[in-house]
């Protein structure tokens, strides 16, 4: 089984080391930085269509995937999901549909640092400090104009009307504190997508993966024993 892991904007693969560290000793982890995020030169995407196909170049080749996306990446893996073969995806605190706070894409360019402590107030329900320092330094290192292209790509990402095609096994993971993406979101997926299950990680907010590392770990492992 391949794992493929897709971070979310204004991210990189850097939010997936508990994941890898977990997974790679018995199955093969590709993490995945998109064009302008953590080691991938370019200047992002505007549209998550875009990224769809980035992805593709990226993994072509692999059989056998599963496809693990958050937020971004999330809409990201039911976008390729919905065009092109995969074995099953987890959704990861992500929607059918996403919002951006308007507040966000008009100050992303002019105030970016405080932008992105105003992102992570929200992101983040376990604030430590390790999360926190970390979260931010890795967010920085994203350009302006990336993490404009990233949120306006989340802004006009719509699947809503297409998402019950999704006919793959799926698990669909949520913090029940996520005030980004809301358990709402997570439940709207599950009605829709008939191969579904959804778990709820509490005490827990947006960045599930960093917040609740082991819980996280563990329900993917078990969707990967029952497939």
């Amino acid at each position: 089984m391949n794992l493929v892991f897709i971070h979310g904007a204004g991210s990189s693969s850097t939010v997936w080391r508990a994941q890898r560290r977990y997974f790679s000793k018995e199955y093969s982890v590709t993490l995945i930085d998109l064009p302008g995020h953590g080691l991938t030169p370019g200047k992002g995407r505007d549209t998550i269509k875009d990224y769809v196909e980035d992805v593709r170049a990226h993994i072509k080749g692999l059989k056998d995937i599963l496809l693990i996306g958050h937020s971004m990446g999330g809409a990201i893996t039911m976008s390729y999901a919905l065009q092109y073969p995969v074995k099953a995806c987890v959704l990861a605190g992500t929607g059918a549909k996403l919002r951006v706070f308007p507040a966000v894409l008009e100050q992303i360019k002019n105030n970016f640092e405080e932008t992105a402590d105003f992102i992570l107030e929200y992101a983040i329900y376990n604030k430590t400090e390790q999360i926190m320092k970390q979260s931010k330094k890795e967010m920085l290192k994203i350009s302006p104009e990336v993490m404009y292209k990233d949120f306006l790509a989340c802004d006009t990402f719509d699947v809503m009307q297409e998402i019950q095609k999704l006919t793959i096994p799926t698990v669909i993971i949520c913090g029940e504190q996520d005030m980004l993406t809301p358990l709402k979101y997570s439940q709207y997926l599950a009605e829709k997508i008939q191969l579904s299950k959804l778990e709820i990680i509490k005490d827990c907010g947006h960045m599930l993966m960093l917040e609740t590392p082991q819980k996280f770990n563990q329900i993917i492992e078990k969707f990967l024993q029952v497939m």
